[in-house]
C-alpha cells in the first residue's frame, strides 16, 4: 500500500512539473535527437548558482538571478541549415495561440528574427521566446521574472554585425 501511494504521489508531481511552452516543446520534440542540432535546458537552480559564483557586476547578477529556465536549440550543420527553418515553421504556430505578444521582429534579406513575450501588469517579462530563422536557425526560451530595464543596460542593438550584441 506504502509503495501504491508513492508511485501516485510522484505520478502527479511529474505530472504537474512538466511544463508545456507553445512551440518550444514542439521544436525540442521534433529536433532534440536530429544530427547537426545542439539543443540545451538549464534549469534556474544552475543558473542561479553560476550568479553567485561569477565575477559579475550588480546588473549582470540580478538578469542571471531573474531567470529560471533557459531552453536553446541551434541548428549547427549548414547542409541543415539550408533545408530548415525555426522562424518559418514555428512562427505562425505560436502567432496564431495568442499566449505571446510581439516585442520585436526583424525582417532582412534571408533572415527572419521574432522575440516573443508573455508580460504582467507590472511590466515583467515572464517568458521570452526568440526565434530566428533563415540562413542561422535558433529558438530560444526564457523563463523568470525578467524586469526591462535590467535589459536596458545590456543590450545593444547599435552593433551591425551582431543582432542584439550583449555587453557582458
Amino acid at each position: 500500500m506504502k509503495k501504491l501511494a508513492f508511485l501516485c504521489v510522484a505520478f502527479i508531481l511529474v505530472l504537474t512539473s512538466c511544463s508545456y511552452e507553445a512551440g518550444v516543446s514542439e521544436a525540442f520534440t521534433k529536433y532534440r535527437f536530429r544530427e547537426g542540432v545542439v539543443t540545451v535546458s538549464v534549469p534556474g537552480w544552475a543558473i542561479h548558482l553560476a550568479a553567485g559564483l561569477a565575477d559579475l557586476d550588480e546588473t549582470e547578477r540580478e538578469l542571471l538571478e531573474s531567470i529560471d529556465k533557459v531552453k536553446v536549440i541551434a541548428v549547427d550543420d549548414d547542409e541543415l541549415n539550408r533545408h530548415i527553418d525555426l522562424h518559418e515553421e514555428f512562427y505562425q504556430r505560436i502567432h496564431d495561440r495568442k499566449e505571446y505578444e510581439e516585442l520585436l521582429v526583424v525582417r532582412e534579406d534571408n533572415e527572419s528574427v521574432t522575440i516573443f513575450g508573455i508580460i504582467n501588469d507590472e511590466n515583467v517579462i515572464r517568458e521570452m521566446l526568440i526565434l530566428v530563422g533563415g540562413d542561422d536557425n535558433a529558438l530560444v526560451y526564457i523563463k523568470g521574472e525578467i524586469r526591462p530595464e535590467i535589459l536596458n543596460d545590456k543590450i545593444d542593438l547599435t552593433n551591425p554585425d551582431r543582432f542584439l550584441s550583449l555587453n557582458f
